[in-house]
């Protein structure tokens, strides 16, 4: 290995200039970027215009509406492509053929793109759970995409690896798994309840049935999945995807705040078992994407010990109450699950994209997914080939590298941990917790505000977490109730396309109980008391036109 005193480093460069290289585009200094003689300056210049952009972005429009204009997707289609002779939207174009320059592309996405985006830093944007990212993860997806690390395989993201071994020995310790316990990070929460499951195909059904090979085909046949009906609909995907038959996932009916409660649990599995059927796991939700309602899994843990079923929780929301030492209750019993989905691109403010998915038991996580493709042997070396390599002991922190396509779905994988290890350590973990309790307390004031006006009413009464589902009821209880349900669930949709346009607020609807709501998922650190007021009166004043 060359040092900084090896003669070989002394021998002239013999590579030609960028300029003489990359002479057919108009900036060739950003091409070929190596010689910082040449391209340092102009590099830097690149970095302040598009920060530049992005700052423009924030204060010329990100905090001036809650969505860019136009709205509706037609029209904006229209705006983005251009119209037809008829009046509809162009076609995409084709791909460029020659170079642009880099202040024309900058110039674009400052007039083509940041007027019309969904702006989650404003206030009043308590839309689907996409919260205004924490300026440090902005910095962090920055330099990991300037550091270009695949952390798939060790050798090709080195410090990449440690970082998210760290990361996800915080998301471990955070629910409150032990020392066997680890994290892998992933795309989001679709991903991490797909390898959940997987591992729990795998590694759990293969021990019920007592096979020697994880469970294929007929295997997988009569077999149960416990699940609410407010669960996710990535876990009946995953099923599906994973080879399952149609009736392997068993809904079990939530109780009136929308809850899965042990009982219900109980009662379906035994009448499954009287059937012939194989329950296999419990799918518990902790803070579900359309109420924020979390299920019992304390009742859940128990029965899942006691009939030896896999308990996955996806908390892809909700796991964040555990940054809060005050709040942590709200998610009572996750630290007996054996898989745990957590996504940081919601409640912990990160910048897309981030998921997560943690392990009571690292190894099953090895024993599904490990492969040793021979192109990959070199980052399969042993460590103690290094002269730092330190004792060997049993799993992570030995003398095996640390390779993450063996413990995840993905091969090559995204270095999404720096950004988050940077937001982490800028706030630590109790004021991650702090922003969190906020957001928790705004959701409980809007409740309060809602249960005082007989214009609206909430369902449920009082949020688990910081979902807020109520409808506008035009003239009151009785006159609403007067209406048409059909009538009524159309001026809740009326009502949200209208606070969109306006571009004051954005909330999202839902349908619960088979009928519609308006639905304010606060996960924004930048909205206060006198925002939601305003929302809420600006709710009055479009029903009043409507």
């Amino acid at each position: 290995m060359a040092s900084s005193q090896d003669p070989f480093d002394l021998r002239p460069d013999p590579r030609p200039a960028a300029a003489e290289r990359f002479a057919w585009h108009p900036e060739p200094e950003l091409i070929g970027y190596d010689d910082p003689a040449r391209s340092r300056a102009a590099v830097e210049a690149l970095g302040a215009a598009a920060w530049a952009a992005g700052v423009d972005y924030l204060y010329d429009e990100a905090f001036r509406r809650a969505m860019g204009e136009p709205t509706g997707y037609a029209a904006l289609r229209r705006a983005f492509y251009g119209s037809s002779p008829d009046g509809g939207a162009l076609a995409p174009a084709s791909a460029p053929d020659g170079p642009t320059p880099s202040a024309d592309l900058i110039a674009e996405f400052t007039t083509r793109l940041a007027p019309h985006s969904l702006n989650a830093y404003h206030p009043r944007a308590l839309s689907y759970f996409t919260p205004p990212a924490l300026l440090m993860s902005i910095v962090g997806e920055l330099l990991a995409q300037v550091l270009n690390q695949g952390v798939d395989v060790w050798h090709a993201g080195p410090s990449g690896a440690f970082v998210e071994e760290e990361v996800g020995r915080w998301l471990c310790d955070l629910v409150g798994l032990g020392p066997e316990s680890f994290a892998v990070l992933t795309s989001g929460g679709v991903m991490a309840n797909f390898m959940a499951l997987t591992v729990a195909r795998d590694v759990h059904l293969a021990r019920l049935l007592d096979l020697s090979r994880p469970p294929r085909g007929r295997q997988l046949e009569g077999i149960r999945v416990y699940a609410s009906d407010q669960t996710h609909f990535s876990i009946s995907r995953a099923l599906d995807e994973l080879g399952f038959p149609a009736d392997t996932l068993h809904v079990v009916p939530a109780d009136a705040a929308f809850r899965l409660r042990g009982e219900a649990v109980a009662a379906a599995i035994a009448a499954d078992r009287a059937r012939g059927l194989r329950p296999l796991a419990i799918c518990a939700v902790a803070g579900s994407t359309n109420t924020g309602a979390v299920d019992r899994m304390v009742e859940l843990a128990g029965i899942a010990e006691r009939e030896d079923l896999w308990l996955h929780v996806d908390a892809a929301y909700g796991g964040a109450a555990r940054l809060s030492a005050r709040e942590a209750h709200r998610v009572a019993g996750i630290e007996r699950a054996d898989s745990i989905t957590i996504d940081p691109h919601k409640w912990f403010f990160q910048a897309y994209d981030i998921g997560a998915l943690v392990m009571r038991r690292g190894g099953d996580l090895l024993a599904t997914f490990h492969r040793s493709p021979e192109y990959y042997r070199t980052g399969e070396a042993k460590a103690d080939a290094h002269p730092d390599a330190h004792p060997a002991d049993e799993g992570l922190g030995s003398n095996e590298p640390l390779n993450f396509y063996q413990r995840s779905m993905e091969g090559t994988r995204r270095f999404r941990a720096l950004k988050l290890w940077m937001s982490w350590r800028h706030l630590g973990t109790t004021g991650l917790g702090r922003l969190v309790e906020a957001n928790l307390e705004l959701a409980a004031y809007l409740a309060r505000r809602i249960a005082e006006d007989e214009e609206f009413e909430a369902v449920p009464a009082e949020p688990e977490l910081s979902v807020v589902c109520f409808r506008h009821l035009p003239g009151g209880p009785a006159a609403a109730a007067a209406l048409d349900p059909a009538v009524l669930d159309a001026h809740q949709d009326a009502l949200q396309v209208a606070l969109e346009a306006s571009g004051d607020g954005w909330l999202s609807t839902t349908r619960l109980g088979g009928r519609t709501y308006l639905r304010a998922g606060i996960v924004n650190f930048l909205t206060v008391e006198s925002d939601i007021d305003r929302l809420l009166d600006d709710l009055r004043r479009l029903a009043a036109g409507t």
